[in-house]
């Protein structure tokens, strides 16, 4: 079994900050979400930094090491570094914006905002699963409010 470790996110001010703090550091990558407006980076206990541009709509990034490999998520991003050669070995457009690592593994499970998605080793997706709210409330004669703004059935 591969251990797996959460890798800390390190914020910065400015893009300019962020390239300032990992210079001359061993970086693997520059991961850019669309409209990139906050800055940081993650860093490895061996000494490999990951600088990130993203979006801010209020999630932070995410990252796992597994083993050589770190898989990072964040925005519409989910990415694969070998750091053992010190190179990205995969990107992905999630379907929508990504939430969270669910399994680590063949394959790679992640959610985003309505569902999970099933990604190979190479960052090909096997599958999605959409899960699909409420999206319309239709009363019945059956149906009454309840005072806490909840529906009752009356038998």
């Amino acid at each position: 079994m591969t251990k797996l470790d959460m890798l800390k996110w390190v914020a910065c001010d400015y893009r300019s900050d962020m390239e300032a703090r990992t210079s001359g550091e061993k970086v693997v990558g520059t991961l850019l979400t669309s409209d990139a407006n906050t800055w940081g980076y993650f860093q490895t206990p061996e000494g490999w930094h990951l600088n990130v541009g993203y979006a801010n709509i209020g999630l932070m990034p995410q990252a796992i090491l597994a083993g050589p490999c770190m898989l990072v998520g964040i925005n519409e991003c989910l990415a694969g570094y070998d750091l053992s050669i010190g190179t990205a070995r995969f990107f992905y457009r999630m379907p929508l914006v990504f939430h969270e690592f669910v399994q680590i593994g063949n394959p790679l499970i992640v959610r985003d905002e309505v569902g999970f998605v099933g990604i190979a080793p190479d960052g090909s997706e096997l599958w999605k699963f959409c899960t699909e709210g409420l999206s319309k409330a239709i009363r019945s004669p059956r149906h009454q409010w309840d005072n806490h703004g909840g529906i009752t059935l009356r038998v």
